[in-house]
């Protein structure tokens, strides 16, 4: 990404540099595009990995990890883009597409981990939906409740660090079983909040 350049993806598209300013404001109008792309085919993914995991929290956190993992490992590309070394330089807009899309990326497993803080702070085990009101959510000032925004990025952490460590090629001395060690994550961070 830090290498990319207007002038080959123009010519690689049959049209002239000029032509492409049509469709993008420069590099960073063209890299926005493409990470709002990553990020929103990576949330249809979590998604439609929680709606097939049915009900239940614990199989619902535990379809965000495998679902989170399986994505990673099939779009390296695309998970290095928008979730890896952030390219020099480059600085989304406030307005740009790029928002929305880490916001609707996100959502999906906002409310999974408020439905388990819920289930663990109230007894309730239908999670079928969080009432958590997400509507003031913004990816980049939170909007999350307080007791909850540690509970998410404590869980993303988790997640993410095992993802981005296999995604990356730094376990690959360990032969570990990522997915089970992800699953073990998952009942641990149950368990964890069971005891708050």
């Amino acid at each position: 990404a830090a290498a990319l350049s207007l002038r080959e993806v123009a010519r690689t598209a049959g049209i002239s540099p000029s032509g492409l300013d049509r469709y993008v404001d420069g590099r960073d109008g063209l890299l926005e595009l493409l990470i709002s792309d990553g990020f929103e085919a990576f949330g249809k993914a979590i998604a439609s990995a929680i709606a097939d995991a049915g009900d239940g929290v614990a199989a619902r956190m535990e379809a965000v990890a495998i679902g989170y993992r399986r994505w990673a490992l099939e779009n390296p590309d695309q998970f290095g883009l928008i979730l890896g070394t952030p390219v020099p330089g480059f600085h989304a807009s406030d307005d740009g597409p790029t928002e929305p899309s880490v916001r609707r990326f996100a959502e999906p497993m906002i409310r999974v981990v408020a439905a388990a803080h819920n289930a663990s702070s109230h007894g309730d085990v239908d999670d079928s939906t969080s009432t958590i009101d997400l509507t003031n959510f913004n990816a980049k000032t939170g909007g999350l409740p307080e007791t909850l925004v540690g509970e998410v990025i404590r869980s993303w952490s988790r997640v993410h660090g095992l993802v981005a460590l296999e995604a990356f090629g730094h376990l690959r001395w360990s032969g570990a079983d990522v997915e089970d060690l992800l699953r073990a994550e998952v009942y641990a961070m149950l368990s964890e909040l069971q005891r708050r």
